[in-house]
């Protein structure tokens, strides 16, 4: 295997009980839960949520908050499926089994490499993106990952009550963002190089404490997605392909 590339980032048995009765279970709780599968699939699912909880967090700024219909809508932005023969769709979708399988328990670990059409067709047609199939299109140009985004804020982990429930309710995030991906400190780090929303780009006095944010540290938060980071080496756009390397079996 070559040798990682230097970091893009500097580092930074109970006793039977008595049968209680019937209760029924609570309300879900808003958030990124709902549907997700594991490994890669989860990942990316979160760091969707992530990014929508950045622009949430600027939205909460006195400087946003006269402008929220600037900023949000009130309707989603239909994005295009994409297309591809019936055998390119099951290409992709067995790339990337095989290396979910692999980082299975048992299993033997393999690189993935994707393009953007690959990882558009697995997010629109693997049920481990079913949370995220018609909410986000990508694409990879060099060493950059580009996503069109649209999701409710309702299916973001937003704080409940206040702010956020009275101006956010039945609005739509509706944005395009560009990311880059490499190592830091032996853990993958994702960081967000622009973003816009609703066609306005976001004050550059905001993006530039926005790039230093490590995506991938709040992504982390979650227990599966922290489980898939503790397995990967490498992962990293390059050459217009996303390239993952697990490390090996123990």
């Amino acid at each position: 295997m070559n040798d990682a590339p230097p970091p893009l980032f500097p580092p930074s048995a109970q006793p039977p009980q008595a049968q209680q009765p019937y209760q029924a279970p609570p309300p879900p709780k808003r958030g990124c839960g709902k549907g997700l599968g594991c490994g890669l699939g989860c990942l990316v699912v979160v760091v969707l949520c992530v990014v929508g909880l950045v622009f949430a967090g600027i939205a909460g700024k006195k400087w946003v908050e006269g402008k929220l219909d600037e900023y949000t809508s009130t309707e989603s932005v239909p994005l295009e499926a994409p297309q591809a023969a019936p055998d390119e769709v099951a290409a992709a979708v067995t790339k990337f089994d095989e290396f979910k399988n692999g980082m299975d328990a048992g299993g033997t670990p393999v690189p993935l490499t994707l393009t953007g059409e690959e990882l558009n067709l697995i997010i629109w047609n693997h049920p481990s993106f079913s949370a995220l199939a018609g909410k986000a299109n990508v694409e990879i140009n060099d060493d950059q990952l580009n996503s069109r985004v649209s999701v409710n804020f309702g299916d973001l982990p937003l704080p409940e009550g206040g702010f956020f429930d009275k101006n956010l309710d039945g609005k739509f995030f509706n944005g395009e963002v560009a990311l880059k991906l490499g190592m830091a400190a032996g853990r993958p780090g994702l960081h967000m190089e622009n973003l816009s929303v609703n066609g306005v780009a976001i004050p550059e006095a905001f993006m530039t404490g926005l790039r230093t944010h490590n995506l991938l540290e709040e992504a982390a938060k979650n227990p599966e997605a922290t489980a898939f980071l503790d397995r990967i080496e490498d992962m990293r756009i390059e050459g217009g392909q996303l390239i993952v390397v697990p490390k090996p079996a123990p």
